[in-house]
C-alpha cells in the first residue's frame, strides 16, 4: 500500500495501476470520511478486488464535478447534489446512502428568545450560502415564516461571529461546528435546536455515488466499492476512538479526541431511517422527494426528474449483512 504525504495530509493510495479507481472526499482526510479511510487502512478495497485512491477536496474541488468529468470514479455527495446534476443532464447515481439525517442542524442560545421557528420574525440567522442555505429557508417556509421577516446573514466557516452575537441562530454541522460550540463551554441543554426533519425539510447527509457508465461497465467494481466502504463504516462506528487514531495517521493536523467525537456524530447521522432496521446504506425514496421539492421551491431546477434513476439500492442489498448492521444506541 503506497501512502504519500501532500501538504500535511496523508493521501493514501493503493499501488499505482492504470485501472486504479479513485474516491473524491468532500473535504480533507478526517472522521467525516472514516468509513472509506478505515477501508483503505485495513486493505478492504484490495480484499474486495479493487485498487482505490482517496482524494481530498476543498472549496474549489467539488466531488460531483470531478466524477462527472471522469477525473474521479466515485465521490461523496448528497441527494440534492445528485438531483441537481441529473436535472442538468449529468447522469450521477447514488449507490450507497450513508447519512440518514441532515448533516446540518441550527442552534440558538436558550436566552435568545427563540423557542421555535415561529418565533424567528425579527431575529437573525447565519447560513452558508452557495446552495446550503435552502434547507433552512425551506424550514422557514414550512413553519409559515416569511423570509423577509428574518435577517439572513452569510456566515463564515467558523463560529466566532455567533459567539460574538452577530446573529442569533447558526447553521452547524453535527460533526464539526457543533463540536466546536461544545468546546467553547456550551452544553446541549444550553441550546435550542431547530431540526430540519422536524420541519419536513431535511437534506440528508452524504453517500457514495458514481456514474451510470461506471455502473453499466463495471458493476463488480461498484459492488466492491460499496462493500468495502460499508465495512469501513461498520468498523469506525464500532470503535470511534480506535478509528480516530487512524484518522490522525492520515492527517497529522487532527486531534484524536475531536476526531472521536466527529466519528460519533457521523454515527448519529447514520442512525436513523433504514439503519435502524439493519439496512445501513439503503436509500429511502422519500428523502429524494424532499430534496427535489426543496430544489424546485428554490428554483434551482426547472422541473421534476425521474428520481428512481438518481439512486439504486441494488449494491447495498447485495452487500454482506454484517456490514449493514450498525449498533445504534
Amino acid at each position: 500500500m503506497k501512502k504519500t504525504l501532500i501538504c500535511g495530509l496523508a493521501l493514501a493510495t493503493a499501488p499505482l495501476a492504470a485501472e486504479a479507481d479513485s474516491l473524491r472526499l468532500e473535504w480533507v482526510m478526517q472522521g467525516q470520511f472514516a468509513g472509506p479511510i478505515m477501508a483503505l487502512e485495513n486493505g478492504w478495497y484490495d480484499e474486495a478486488g479493487i485498487e482505490m485512491e482517496l482524494r481530498p477536496a476543498g472549496p474549489d474541488i467539488k466531488p460531483a464535478v470531478m466524477v462527472a468529468t471522469e477525473v474521479d470514479t466515485y465521490g461523496i455527495g448528497h441527494p440534492n447534489q445528485i438531483i441537481a446534476a441529473r436535472a442538468n443532464g449529468v447522469p450521477l447515481v447514488m449507490v450507497s446512502q450513508w447519512g440518514q439525517k441532515a448533516a446540518s442542524t441550527y442552534i440558538a442560545r436558550k436566552d435568545a428568545g427563540i423557542g421555535t421557528l415561529a418565533d424567528m420574525p425579527g431575529h437573525s440567522v447565519g447560513l452558508w450560502f452557495g446552495g446550503d442555505e435552502h434547507e433552512f429557508l425551506a424550514m422557514l417556509n414550512n413553519a409559515g415564516v416569511a423570509q423577509s421577516d428574518v435577517d439572513v446573514v452569510s456566515q463564515g466557516y467558523d463560529i466566532v461571529s455567533w459567539l460574538n452575537g452577530d446573529y442569533e441562530v447558526m447553521q452547524v454541522t453535527r460533526y464539526n461546528e457543533l463540536q466546536l460550540v461544545y468546546d467553547n463551554g456550551f452544553a446541549p441543554e444550553d441550546l435550542v435546536f431547530f431540526e430540519p426533519g422536524d420541519y419536513g425539510s431535511a437534506l440528508i447527509s452524504g453517500g457514495l455515488f458514481t456514474t451510470e457508465e461506471q455502473i453499466a461497465a463495471h458493476p463488480e467494481a461498484v459492488q466492491a466499492a460499496v462493500d468495502a466502504s460499508l465495512r469501513g463504516w461498520q468498523a469506525a462506528f464500532a470503535d470511534p476512538a480506535a478509528a480516530a487514531e487512524v484518522m490522525v495517521k492520515y492527517n497529522s493536523e487532527l486531534d484524536v479526541a475531536f476526531q472521536t467525537r466527529q466519528i460519533e456524530a457521523m454515527k448519529d447521522i447514520a442512525c436513523a431511517g433504514p439503519t435502524l432496521e439493519g439496512k445501513f446504506g439503503t436509500t429511502d425514496p422519500a428523502d429524494y422527494e424532499t430534496a427535489q421539492a426543496i430544489l424546485l421551491g428554490a428554483k434551482l431546477i426547472d422541473s421534476e426528474i425521474d428520481l428512481t434513476a438518481a439512486f439504486t439500492n441494488q449494491f447495498v442489498d447485495a452487500a454482506p449483512a454484517e456490514f449493514r448492521d450498525i449498533a445504534c444506541e
